[in-house]
């Protein structure tokens, strides 16, 4: 997969986001990654790459022009999908993320203050997608945060492929709780079920409490959930416990 991401800070982002196991995937050209640069098509001795709206003047909107440059720059760009993260798109979720794992390559639009001149989106197919109902001063961290999604989705990337599916959210349910040592910290203990040797009551109780998480975190998600004969029997002792 190859992923573009138009941005002002390109340096930046490549730093905060080429780390760990995405620094390894990309160093195995599982994927690849472009941090481009928007003030690099700007054409006034000044870079400037964003103007006061028309009417109000109030905050700065990214020119539609320089968006236009800087989109048409990428190669065989007609081929990838557009994202433009911002408050006015669809809700992100985990069946997004895997729609876009299957994509050759997509391009990012980071916008930033009162956002983009809309008629970019006349120029070109843009998806507009969103974290949920709240603002943020730019779209870097919102196009990270799908990027990742996305990328852990790639074979290779993730160690064993097949614990992905263990994940909160893509196995239908949110994960159960996970401790480690030390084995008391003060009067807490660990579940003395985790400290045994018998998996098949281990695998039980994290069922158990995986669906008592998302019953009283995240009950929507029970709506679409293929509950088993077993997850009914763990679901009821769940509501005669609570």
């Amino acid at each position: 997969m190859k992923i573009y991401l138009i941005s002002l800070f390109p340096n930046e982002l490549g730093n905060f986001f080429l780390k760990g196991i995405f620094n390894k995937a990309f160093e195995k050209k599982i994927f690849d990654i472009s941090f481009i640069n928007l003030r690099e098509f700007a054409v006034d001795k000044y870079k400037k790459v964003d103007d006061y709206p028309f009417c109000n003047h109030q905050g700065m909107v990214l020119k539609a022009d320089l968006i236009y440059s800087a989109i048409t720059s990428i190669p065989n760009y007609e081929k990838y999908r557009i994202i433009y993260p911002c408050p006015k798109g669809i809700i992100f979720d985990q069946g997004f993320a895997d729609n876009y794992s299957k994509e050759d390559g997509l391009i990012f639009i980071c916008g930033y203050y009162e956002g983009i001149d809309e008629r970019i989106f006349q120029l070109f197919k843009i998806e507009k997608i969103s974290l949920g109902n709240f603002v943020l001063s730019s779209g870097e961290l919102p196009s990270l945060t799908i990027i990742e999604t996305i990328l852990r989705l790639l074979p290779g990337v993730v160690g064993k492929q097949k614990g992905l599916l263990d994940d909160s959210i893509i196995n239908g349910l949110l994960e159960y709780p996970q401790y480690t040592k030390p084995r008391i910290l003060f009067d807490l203990e660990v579940p003395a079920v985790l400290l045994g040797g018998n998996h098949a009551e281990q695998k039980k109780w994290q069922k158990k409490e995986s669906l008592r998480t998302t019953l009283f975190s995240k009950p929507n998600l029970l709506k679409s959930y293929n509950f088993t004969d077993v997850d009914k029997e763990l679901m009821t002792q769940i509501l005669k416990e609570e």
